[in-house]
């Protein structure tokens, strides 16, 4: 568990050497040498695997970016969320857990960063910490899943699916794509 508490972004005192070409809420866009760099929060993904009923949670979920592109207001992804300031990896991933699915995990479970954590684009400073977290009955207990507290949350919902219909889901992007590859390679599928 100590090693996730050393897993921070940079203090203040560097933020204010940034030169900001742009800022809200979400993101920051600076210039750095001759790149303009996106800012983003890093990022935690999962995907619980409960093991006795051999089901995977996934998220059913309403995304404003993917609806604006083509239309489509739901996909299929996993379940994850921004590491706030001052937030471990793992204090991130228990608490959009309990947000998104109601999963609450036992304080004694072990938490393994099987992943290497990796930048999604060449411009963007945020890192995907990646997670697959077999759970047996006895390791988590299910609350109703609170969200978060956004519209946009409150859209979307997670869903058990039977592994057996790995196969026949169709993610909608890269990360969800490469957490199932990643949930097979675990299962052996």
């Amino acid at each position: 568990m100590e090693k996730f508490s050393k897993l921070k972004g940079k203090d203040k005192f560097e933020e204010l050497k940034d030169e900001i070409l742009y800022q809200d809420d979400n993101l920051k866009v600076v210039k750095y040498e001759d790149w303009s760099i996106v800012k983003e929060k890093n990022t935690v993904v999962c995907i619980p695997f409960l093991i006795e009923s051999n089901q995977m949670v996934l998220r059913h979920e309403y995304i404003p970016t993917f609806k604006y592109v083509d239309g489509q207001e739901y996909h299929i992804t996993v379940v994850g969320g921004c590491i706030e300031y001052d937030e471990s990896v793992e204090k991130a991933l228990l608490r959009e857990l309990e947000e998104e699915t109601g999963i609450v995990i036992r304080d004694d479970y072990k938490i393994d960063l099987d992943f290497k954590p990796f930048f999604i684009t060449k411009g963007s400073t945020n890192k995907i910490y990646p997670f697959i977290l077999p759970l047996s009955e006895r390791d988590y207990s299910e609350i109703l899943a609170r969200g978060d507290g956004s519209d946009v949350e409150s859209k979307s919902k997670s869903v058990k699916i039977d592994v057996k219909y790995i196969n026949s889901i169709n993610p909608s992007d890269l990360i969800t794509d490469y957490m199932l590859l990643k949930l097979k390679e675990y299962l052996n599928i």
